[in-house]
């Protein structure tokens, strides 16, 4: 069963945006895609089949053509486009119908998502530090995003 939020209007997206900022460990991924866009299409039922497995992420879907203030703002240039977020930073930009590359980032997300207020996610070694890797990359973008959180939040 799907789980996807179509968003149809700035107010829909900035009570989105505002919730993955209000819950401490608020993950979520955006779909922009377009009608006319033949790879948006034929990747839209692996999104929504996706949002299915991956539970600790909030799925959200764009169209382009009626966002066009949205896709802008978040500097979406080429359909389809996946964004992540997380506690509202963005974490990584997919462009393209890049699965693996997707489920590799729910996979990241879902896990931080599910791993509550103060968690580490994959606990990191020093040796992590120096790894290159798409996933390392990305578990160090989540800890600096959980990190500037603890720093804002009110003591």
């Amino acid at each position: 069963m799907s789980r996807v939020q179509h968003i149809k209007s700035e107010e829909e997206w900035h009570k989105a945006m505002n919730e993955c900022r209000s819950f401490g460990g608020k993950a979520m991924i955006v779909d922009f895609t377009a009608i006319w866009c033949g790879p948006c299409q034929r990747v839209a039922p692996v999104y929504d089949d996706l949002s299915s497995k991956f539970v600790n992420v909030a799925f959200l879907k764009v169209d382009v053509d009626e966002l066009q203030e949205v896709a802008a703002e978040c500097k979406v240039s080429a359909m389809p486009t996946f964004v992540g977020f997380f506690n509202g930073e963005e974490v990584e930009k997919i462009v393209g119908a890049d699965i693996p590359k997707l489920t590799a980032l729910l996979t990241t997300l879902n896990n931080k998502g599910g791993a509550g207020a103060g968690q580490k996610l994959g606990g990191a070694s020093a040796s992590a530090a120096t790894d290159d890797s798409p996933e390392a990359r990305r578990a160090r973008m989540l800890a600096a995003v959980e990190a500037r959180n603890a720093a804002a939040a009110p003591q």
